[in-house]
């Protein structure tokens, strides 16, 4: 099994894996129940990323619609998805179907 630090290395190369993103590996891992099973650090890698992606953006949300370079514009759409924080970014969208694969919600009814 890879380690987090693999994974995020090998998912987005650009990161460079220094104290602060250890940190922040640390906070997701306290933060990331047993409920992923194997694929743990695959979930912790994810919220890694995805606030380094949020932290990229300065605050701003979901995938990129439009850029332009002349006077710097750069607009995002709208996520669609029930989980607008995580929907904001791939590696939230990610996380979100990870999540669906492995933490299965109670139901206290069945509709028929």
């Amino acid at each position: 099994m890879a380690s987090v630090v693999q994974i995020i290395e090998a998912r987005d190369p650009s990161v460079t894996v220094d104290a602060r993103v250890t940190t922040l590996i640390t906070l997701a891992t306290n933060l990331t129940g047993a409920v992923y099973g194997t694929e743990r650090n695959t979930a912790i890698a994810l919220t890694v990323l995805h606030w380094l992606t949020l932290e990229g953006r300065g605050g701003a949300g979901g995938s990129i619609a439009s850029e332009k370079e002349g006077d710097l514009a750069r607009s995002y759409h709208k996520p669609m998805t029930d989980n607008v924080y995580w929907g904001s970014t791939s590696w939230g969208l990610e996380l979100l179907n990870l999540r669906r694969m492995f933490v299965f919600a109670a139901r206290n009814r069945t509709i028929a």
